[in-house]
């Protein structure tokens, strides 16, 4: 008993306020992301009608899962050994591999779902997008992502301490020379930040001025009427929702990622005269990785669905049960046994609550057109 308090002690005494500090919110944030995500993941699992823009936000939370089981998870690994890497060197490529790989699997969906808002918006007669041509376009994302993150396995790798000649880091020991550094970071900040927000600015700007266009009021008088009758031309309301949603979880993108990118920019080309101070990029690193808790609550908050969804969940698993054994049942009747269905129909009726926010909610949804396109 006396050893083990003596132990947290000496490790209490060896984490400053600021280290504890720094483990609990990043402990925090791995938590509401794991959350979150999971929740957004079984949430569209179990919609009998997915849209377009469901895929892209599926794939987003499953990016950021991997983001907290990568990133996040080698973060506090190491903020609790102190930057001591001890996993050995394979385990050092295969990490900064993946965090990169999900960091450019975000970045392009996101690209995409702004680009496939564009086109509902702007130009929705120039190509029907089924959602063989959406799956197609996200699996191009991820390809692409796990082709430009190669450079990473032969950049990093395990090496000894700079300032303990028997511990190990995980360190970007693969240049020859600063100048690849600098080029790798500046084409690694291109193809994350600089390219993507320049390309979704654009196509916001030209879904900002279509709607603001068609929301013009045009009055004209038909030959049969009198007086003039008055006529709205704009997009359905669910479009605009939808663009609202994507433009929050891209604002909330940049709005966390471009303070690091661009100090570590400043930093890497001023030759050493400036240098990030510890806690600030610290913080600034927090901030990028909290972004991956975000998105759920950006799509929750832009759900209008009225009834709980997790009873909605558990409505659709619930009825995938009944209809099995609808099936079974079904069959014994063919062979000639004794079952009826009326049993085995009842808990689809008005009367069972759990199906009645089923087919209330598929209804609802239906004269809805949906909520999202």
């Amino acid at each position: 008993m006396l050893n083990i308090t003596t132990l947290s002690l000496m490790l209490h005494q060896q984490w400053s306020i600021d280290k504890f500090l720094r483990i609990f919110i990043l402990s925090v944030i791995i938590c509401l992301t794991v959350i979150g995500n999971l929740y957004i993941v079984l949430l569209l699992s179990f919609r009998r009608r997915r849209t377009r823009l469901h895929l892209f936000i599926l794939n987003l939370a499953f990016g950021d899962l991997a983001i907290c089981c990568c990133t996040m998870t080698s973060e506090l690994f190491l903020l609790i050994y102190d930057q001591e890497w001890i996993l050995g060197n394979i385990a050092c490529k295969l990490t900064l591999y993946i965090q990169v790989v999900t960091i450019a699997s975000t970045t392009f969906i996101n690209v995409a779902m702004t680009y496939d808002r564009y086109e509902a918006i702007c130009c929705p007669l120039r190509i029907l997008a089924t959602f063989g041509r959406i799956y197609r376009t996200i699996l191009l994302c991820w390809i692409a992502s796990f082709i430009i993150a190669i450079p990473q396995l032969f950049i990093f790798e395990q090496s000894l301490s700079l300032t303990s000649p028997t511990k190990y880091r995980c360190a970007s020991t693969g240049y020859t020379a600063e100048w690849q550094r600098r080029v790798y970071f500046a084409i690694f900040a291109l193809y994350v930040l600089i390219l993507p927000v320049i390309c979704m600015t654009y196509w916001y700007i030209r879904i900002i001025r279509t709607v603001n266009a068609s929301s013009k009021v045009w009055t004209k008088s038909l030959r049969a009427q009198s007086p003039p009758t008055t006529y709205i031309l704009s997009p359905s309301s669910k479009k605009v929702r939808t663009v609202k949603l994507a433009l929050t979880i891209i604002i909330a993108f940049v709005v966390c990622w471009t303070p690091y990118m661009v100090l570590t920019l400043i930093e890497i080309y001023s030759n050493g005269r400036f240098r990030i101070p510890s806690w600030c990029d610290g913080v600034l690193q927090t901030i990028c990785l909290v972004q991956s808790s975000f998105n759920p609550f950006i799509y929750l908050g832009f759900n209008q669905r009225k009834r709980s969804s997790i009873t909605l969940i558990l409505a659709a698993a619930s009825t995938h049960s009944q209809r099995s054994k609808i099936k079974i049942h079904g069959k014994l009747r063919q062979r000639g046994g004794s079952i009826s269905l009326d049993s085995w129909t009842k808990p689809f009726s008005r009367n069972n609550t759990l199906n009645s926010l089923k087919i209330d909610h598929d209804q609802s949804s239906s004269s809805r057109n949906q909520n999202y396109d």
